[in-house]
């Protein structure tokens, strides 16, 4: 029979071979690799459904329209975690924000984006109605980011091309939601580049490269803080 102290003994080599298995396996790179497949598939299956179920709204069919809300609600349901908090998706000037699914902010959005769809400036002017009362009004839900950021897409937009209004929209996005996968702040940038106020674009776009969770909208605003240094900023 083995004694008491060679069991701890073995127990203590087990644990030390098991620690340095795991570091081995451990990959920050990998991990990352995976968190942000992770949010990009929720991002693109969340959009997916919405316009799936904007499309069934244009055409009228409301039982399929009425099967993607469904839907829509139920995945807003299920809880979904922060992975390697401080490192992905994390904002640059404080923690990511707990944001809920409100059904009135829901519908107010389904409705602003068929408005904002439109080429007509009477229809967008009713877009951008509808998502301010989203940010008045339900500063914490899951669509004040996004109805911000459409309110900047508007204004740099078509009728308006307001970049400086359409930069504090872009940049409030952010701040509403420090955690979103949306280019709120590279295109912050752009607008201020546009207004060629470059020493506050250089800020921005510093912003966007260290806490975009995109890597590809990291490398845009680090191309543009390179482009901005050729010119002295």
């Amino acid at each position: 029979m083995r004694s008491k102290g060679t069991l701890i003994t073995g127990a203590i080599i087990a644990a030390v071979l098991a620690g340095i298995v795991l570091a081995q396996s451990y990959d920050p790179g990998t991990e990352l690799t995976l968190i942000e497949r992770v949010y990009k598939a929720r991002d693109e299956y969340k959009t997916a459904l919405t316009e799936l179920r904007n499309f069934y709204l244009r055409t009228g069919d409301a039982a399929n329209g009425d099967r993607a809300k469904n839907e829509l609600k139920a995945l807003s349901s299920i809880e979904q975690y922060e992975y390697a908090a401080g490192t992905v998706g994390a904002s640059v000037e404080g923690p990511a924000k707990v944001l809920r699914s409100i059904a009135e902010a829901d519908d107010y959005y389904t409705d602003a984006e068929i408005f904002a769809g439109s080429n007509r400036k009477a229809q967008r002017d009713i877009a951008l109605r509808r998502f301010e009362k989203i940010l008045t009004t339900w500063p914490d839900s899951d669509k004040a980011a996004p109805a911000s950021y459409m309110m900047g897409d508007i204004y740099s937009g078509l009728y308006y091309r307001d970049y400086d209004l359409a930069a504090k929209y872009y940049r409030k996005a952010y701040e509403l939601d420090p955690a979103t996968s949306l280019p709120a702040l590279l295109k912050a940038g752009d607008m201020l580049y546009k207004l060629e106020r470059y020493k506050d674009a250089v800020e921005v776009y510093k912003l966007a490269a260290k806490g975009s969770r995109d890597p590809r909208t990291r490398d845009k605003a680090q191309g543009m803080l390179d482009k901005l240094a050729k010119k002295g900023y």
